[in-house]
């Protein structure tokens, strides 16, 4: 017979693959847990408030001038046109436009011998009639000696009348003695009466020379005058303009040679804003004009105030600025930026324009935090060539100090920090 085998249980390994990661996480999470509630207790965190680190000044409220920042164009009505007296051929032009000349300079000269012709006309024509008085005057001296001569033949023809008369009554002549004695007589009267009527004329008559004499002499002044403007000189220190002549040119009367702007008549006009016009009025008024100086390193020119144009508009009025000393940089039409003093005010503060916020407030620093305060925004102001802000609060008062730092977050409130104050306190 043949032994039989028992058969052996058959093995599970599956079970084991799958209980087995399990088992080990459970572990593990054990193992965490007992960690966890076995660790010491952290203090809770308290929150601290931060401080805005801020640059700052001290202010000290003064008397100061606000500056106004203006926008003008050089002008010149002092400018002068030189024309041609009379058409004439151009002889010589010795100077350039834009060049700066000095007062007596010859500008311009025209052939002279284009205006001797009616000067030595009108000379002639004087000398001629002041020839004629002079011998109107000397034969009025010979009428008056003649009317003593021509009464006298009067009375010798009436006289020799009269004897004719008697000796042809008594048949001693004829009457043709007494027709010729009476024509004598005529005679005589009709020359007397000649010699009066001259001596009774003589001063109409010169008084009529005389005028022609005038007429005469002031053709003499109005050529020779022609004749010293064929010439033109610089009237004053200046620049010149517009050349419109070269040497050789044939010109007609009246025609423009060129043009003259004399140093002392460069002014700027620019519109002053309306809220600053009448304080300017008020200090031309007092003797007390304001200054302004031009906004360029190459251009230290100083101005002054010298008057407010007649008209206005909405936006104002036109200042107008006398140069102080002209130099040969302006030239006529550039627009210059200036820098206008305007009157002073009292307790005026200057800043930075980082410390002024929305044009109207400042920040300042109390007990480490800000403090807004309202501002009067009075104009700008340049400090050792700085430009600053000038600003006027009945809030503020010396030794104040005020942020100058532009802070996008910037409340009442806010804790800031700034050098020398590591706390933050204003002490």
């Amino acid at each position: 017979m043949q032994a039989t085998e028992n058969p052996r249980p058959r093995s599970r390994p599956w079970l084991y693959r799958l209980f087995l990661p399990a088992l080990i996480l459970a572990i593990a999470v054990a193992g965490f847990l007992a960690l966890k509630a076995s660790r010491p207790e952290a203090p809770a965190a308290s929150p601290q408030e931060r401080a805005w680190q801020v640059e700052s000044m001290t202010i000290e409220p003064r008397r100061l001038h606000a500056s106004l920042t203006l926008h003008g164009e050089v002008t010149n009505p002092d400018s002068l046109s030189v024309n041609a007296p009379l058409g004439a051929r151009v002889e010589r032009v010795p100077v350039e436009d834009g060049q700066s000349v000095q007062s007596g300079a010859l500008l311009v000269a025209l052939d002279e011998r284009d205006f001797m012709p009616n000067l030595m006309r009108a000379r002639a024509n004087l000398a001629d009639l002041e020839a004629q008085i002079a011998q109107a005057r000397q034969t009025h001296g010979a009428d008056q000696d003649a009317l003593a001569l021509e009464r006298g033949l009067v009375a010798n023809a009436q006289t020799a009348l009269e004897r004719a008369r008697d000796l042809n009554a008594r048949n001693l002549s004829s009457q043709s003695a007494v027709d010729n004695a009476r024509d004598a007589l005529t005679q005589a009267r009709l020359a007397l009466n000649n010699r009066q009527e001259r001596l009774a004329t003589f001063e109409a008559r010169l008084d009529a020379l005389k005028a022609r004499a005038d007429a005469a002499r002031a053709d003499v002044q109005a050529a020779e005058r022609d004749r010293d403007r064929a010439r033109a000189s610089a009237p004053a220190d200046g620049l010149v303009g517009n050349v419109a002549v070269t040497e050789g040119a044939q010109v007609s009367a009246s025609a423009t040679l060129l043009t003259f702007h004399p140093w002392s008549g460069f002014e700027l006009r620019a519109l002053v804003p309306s809220r600053d016009v009448d304080p300017l009025l008020a200090a031309l008024e007092n003797d007390n004009p304001p200054r302004a100086r031009v906004l360029s390193a190459d251009r230290p020119h100083e101005l002054e105030l010298v008057r407010v144009a007649g008209q206005a508009s909405g936006q104002g009025a036109t200042g107008i600025f006398r140069f102080q000393s002209p130099t040969a940089q302006l030239r006529l039409g550039e627009i210059l930026t200036v820098a206008m003093e305007k009157p002073a005010v009292e307790g005026a503060i200057a800043i930075p324009p980082s410390a002024l916020y929305g044009n109207d407030h400042v920040y300042r620093i109390r007990d480490g935090r800000l403090e807004r305060v309202a501002v009067e925004r009075l104009g700008e102001y340049l400090q050792e060539g700085r430009s600053m802000l000038l600003i006027r609060s009945d809030a503020l008062a010396a030794g104040d100090r005020i942020i100058t730092t532009q802070l996008p977050n910037a409340v009442d409130g806010l804790k800031v920090e700034y050098a020398g104050n590591e706390g933050g306190d204003e002490g």
